[in-house]
């Protein structure tokens, strides 16, 4: 699932979505002008001109991350446009910082919330058992939970749900 983010108030929520993208592998580009799928446009949204181009980028596909510091009325309509194409994240400095999690910790997680064992995810992902029981545990404690049920909810709920979990899904073993 192509991400549709917007982020006001900061640098803080801004680095944390981009480093979110780059550790679930996804190619992040600068401005608007080479929209196409499978890639994320990341830009400055600071007037009606910008938002034009941040959603035509998303209609032709790619995915968006817009640092909002325009008006709030063009701000709000063009969340108001991105919403039609998707789920929106829309993130500001007042909300608290998610756990920033490793791509390894994440691929992990991902294969639990795909229905894999520990010892199956831990094959998949070429680890013994013990490095992957160490590495979920790793991941708990980042994000304050106790049970690894609740890693994956967690997860899920910040992703957007199970479809975006199962992305970073690798391929099959040989």
């Amino acid at each position: 699932m192509r991400p549709l983010i917007v982020v006001e108030g900061g640098d803080a929520p801004l680095a944390d979505a981009l480093a979110d993208l780059r550790a679930r592998g996804l190619r992040l580009v600068d401005g608007w002008s080479a929209p196409a799928a499978g890639v994320v446009c990341v830009g400055v949204v600071a007037d009606a001109a910008d938002a034009a181009s941040a959603v035509l980028a998303a209609v032709a596909g790619a995915g968006v991350v817009v640092d909002g510091r325009g008006e709030r009325e063009i701000l709000d309509r063009l969340c108001d446009d991105l919403r039609r194409l998707g789920p929106l994240d829309h993130r500001t400095a007042d909300e608290p910082r998610a756990p920033r999690l490793t791509h390894e910790q994440a691929e992990l997680v991902a294969l639990l919330a795909a229905g894999h064992t520990l010892g199956e995810s831990a094959r998949r992902l070429n680890l013994s058992r013990r490095t992957a029981d160490r590495r979920l545990a790793e991941t708990r404690a980042l994000l304050g939970v106790e049970t690894t049920a609740e890693a994956v909810v967690q997860l899920t709920r910040q992703r957007g749900g199970m479809a975006q979990l199962h992305d970073e899904d690798p391929p099959p073993a040989a």
